[in-house]
């Protein structure tokens, strides 16, 4: 089954309206005018509706600063969930591919490796905050290397032991480079705010066929229009069109929120508001960056150039992986299909998998802008969203049919 027409401007239409609503930190006004849109707009495709609310840590872009005797002073993301401090103590260097230098009590300044960074639980950057705990260091300054020289946010479960942290820019920290070993520096971290509440969207329409599940993240840190903007217009897309074309189907439907806290939402759903996997025939997920736009790079610039983002993978459970390769030939990324489990997926899907879905395929990805404040609508490729798409569709279709 092919799109008509009219829907390239409707997915476009969505991207404009879910970035209208501003910064979609978890909880915050963004997020919850999100859930109120989508719940309209579900309820007028003749889904019933709920909200599944928990608790998350309050963050809204704030920023703290890290500033030296002679009075320069630079500032960037405090790493959430924030821990307060006012502190002054010695700078220390650590390049990612030396050894760490003596951190005990140390100001840390972390020059991270070259990459499309997204989380703390990664490898490297379990490395630092290990040493760092270790050594009672006073707090982490680090400079995240990636491909826009920006601030990059990181993912971080909810109840991490942090040590206190900021993420400056490549392109702001030429003076934290040159700051000599030892001298002396002042960090300043806000007090976290109370907790407070963020909501899963959860919509059915009951049927008496296949039970379809289909599921995408609505949160994340800033506007996030190429990272979950694709997704949220695929997931109404996909909400209309098969209610529609699958009328007996019996459709569930969820937009999570805690993304940045390592899928908090995703974990609240599959808990306790998830259909069984024994009842379920499908599962599809809408991860990150589904239609980003690339880039080439010409020194510190960035040209948009016209085609997706090829940092964007399709993972299925095993025998759905050749249906994948099939449908998805031609879409840059995706057409690399892969039979994944919960230990190769990354964000929600890798939380679907391990809950043992035996029927599954989802997309995830990091775009150049992943995790900056810098991830407006015109980092979307229209043209690739509309083609990816329809991919999705005719795999729902030929997977359940």
């Amino acid at each position: 089954m092919e799109y008509e027409e009219s829907t390239h401007g409707a997915l476009a239409s969505t991207i404009v309206t879910y970035a209208g609503f501003g910064a979609h930190f978890s909880g915050s006004a963004g997020d919850l005018a999100t859930t109120d849109w989508l719940d309209r707009e579900l309820l007028g495709a003749g889904y019933e509706t709920r909200r599944q609310t928990f608790e998350v840590p309050s963050c809204d872009g704030e920023t703290g600063s890290v500033t030296w005797s002679d009075g320069t002073s630079l500032s960037g993301p405090i790493q959430a969930p924030g821990k307060a401090i006012e502190t002054r103590a010695e700078l220390v260097h650590w390049h990612a591919d030396l050894p760490p230098p003596e951190l005990g009590g140390k100001l840390v300044v972390y020059h991270a490796r070259f990459g499309r960074h997204s989380s703390l639980m990664s490898p490297e950057w379990q490395r630092v905050l290990k040493a760092a705990r270790e050594a009672q260091s006073a707090g982490i300054v680090a400079i995240t290397h990636g491909p826009t020289r920006l601030a990059i946010r990181l993912n971080a479960p909810a109840d991490i032991d942090l040590v206190p942290m900021l993420t400056i820019s490549p392109a702001n920290s030429a003076a934290l480079r040159v700051a000599a070993q030892g001298q002396t520096a002042h960090l300043s971290i806000a007090p976290a705010r109370p907790t407070r509440l963020a909501d899963n969207l959860i919509a059915r329409r009951k049927g008496s066929g296949p039970r379809i599940v289909v599921s995408t993240p609505k949160s994340g840190w800033g506007i996030c229009a190429s990272e979950r903007g694709p997704g949220i217009a695929i997931f109404l897309m996909l909400a209309r069109t098969l209610a529609a074309s699958l009328p007996d189907a019996d459709m569930h439907l969820v937009a999570t929120s805690g993304h940045e806290y390592e899928n908090l939402g995703a974990h609240k759903f599959l808990e306790s508001a998830a259909p069984e996997p024994a009842e379920t025939a499908l599962w599809v997920h809408l991860g990150a960056n589904l239609s980003a736009v690339d880039f080439h790079d010409l020194g510190p610039s960035l040209l948009p150039i016209p085609s997706p983002d090829p940092q964007r993978y399709l993972g299925a459970t095993k025998g759905l992986d050749t249906l994948a390769r099939e449908i998805f030939n031609g879409r840059p990324g995706l057409e690399a299909a892969y039979a994944m489990s919960a230990e190769d997926a990354a964000g929600e899907l890798s939380e679907i998998l391990a809950v043992g879905y035996a029927s599954a395929f989802g997309a995830f990805g990091a775009g150049r802008f992943h995790h900056t404040d810098q991830d407006t609508p015109d980092k979307v490729d229209l043209i690739e969203l509309a083609a990816t798409g329809s991919a999705f569709l005719r795999m729902v279709h030929r997977a359940i049919g």
